[in-house]
C-alpha cells in the first residue's frame, strides 16, 4: 500500500500544512476541522481498496493522526488559558440538530 500518514509532499514547504490551515482558522473552526477529519476515516474504515486489513489500518491510523493533533491543540488551548470563541463547555458545540443527525449516522453505521 503506497498510502502514508501525512506525507512529505504536506511537510516539505517553509510550515507543514496543517500548521499553516490552523494558524488561519478560528479556534472553533479548528475544533471542527479536526472533527470532521477523524469522523471521515474512522466512518470509512474498511470501506476503501477493497476493505483489505492493509487499508483499515491505514484509515484508522490516519483518523489516530488527527485525534493526536486534536489533542495537542487542546491541550495547547488549555496551557495557554485559550478560549473556544462563547462556549464554556465543549459539550455546547454539539446540541444542534445537525450534530444529533450526524450522530444518529454514526450510530447507524456502527451497527452494521
Amino acid at each position: 500500500m503506497t498510502e502514508q500518514i501525512n506525507p512529505d509532499y504536506y511537510k516539505n514547504k517553509s510550515i507543514e500544512t496543517n500548521e499553516a490551515i490552523v494558524s488561519q482558522q478560528s479556534p472553533m473552526a479548528v475544533i471542527g476541522g479536526y472533527q470532521r477529519e477523524i469522523l471521515k476515516y474512522f466512518m470509512r474504515f474498511g470501506d476503501k481498496h477493497g476493505g483489505s486489513l492493509d487499508a483499515t489500518l491505514m484509515d484508522v491510523s490516519k483518523g489516530h493522526w488527527f485525534v493526536e493533533k486534536l489533542l495537542e491543540y487542546l491541550n495547547d488551548l488549555k496551557k495557554n488559558d485559550g478560549a473556544i470563541e462563547s462556549v464554556t463547555n465543549v459539550s455546547e458545540l454539539f446540541k444542534d440538530k445537525k450534530w444529533r443527525m450526524e450522530m444518529d449516522i454514526i450510530k447507524y453505521i456502527f451497527q452494521k
